[in-house]
């Protein structure tokens, strides 16, 4: 499966963050970007870029390496973008919301037709918590209505489809 630059930026986005796009995009197609060149050239705070940076480490996204810097005696990071890693963060994301899906599938389709909700959707419990409630919705004190729970059982087998599709 390939991946557009749309669509890789959209998977960044779901896992890391918005703001980690800005230096991403500064990333791509270079080797081995000083932590400070990637600071000076977005006009960013040298610890908001590594905040990022190593946000994007944590799920493999760029690798680096520390050097010493003679002159200074300090170390400084050299930074590199895996887009190659993407497909992988990709699956990653993927299987976790399978496996969500499927967790609240089976917690639906055991309860079916046991599920309360508040007529302003403010609140919605199992039988247990609603009979602890009264039946009325703890936020605005409404009666709470039994919810016929078929249409989230179908909308989750088809979320379910739609992630198995693409893995």
């Amino acid at each position: 499966m390939k991946l557009t630059e749309k669509r890789i930026e959209e998977i960044l986005t779901e896992a890391v963050g918005i703001d980690v796009l800005k230096i991403v995009r500064f990333l791509k197609g270079k080797r081995d970007v000083s932590e400070f060149k990637v600071s000076s050239k977005l006009k960013m705070d040298i610890q908001e870029v590594r905040n990022i940076l190593y946000r994007l480490h944590n799920s493999n996204l760029v690798t680096y390496k520390r050097k010493k810097d003679n002159k200074k005696g300090w170390y400084v990071s050299y930074w590199t973008f895996n887009k190659s890693k993407v497909k992988e963060l990709l699956k990653k994301i993927n299987t976790e919301k399978l496996e969500k899906f499927r967790e609240r599938l089976n917690v639906e389709s055991s309860n079916l037709n046991s599920f309360f909700m508040c007529p302003k959707t403010c609140t919605r419990m199992d039988f247990h918590n609603a009979i602890n409630y009264s039946f009325r919705c703890p936020e605005c004190g409404a009666l709470m209505q039994q919810q016929d729970n078929v249409k989230t059982i179908t909308f989750l087998k088809e979320k379910i489809r739609e992630i198995e599709a693409v893995a």
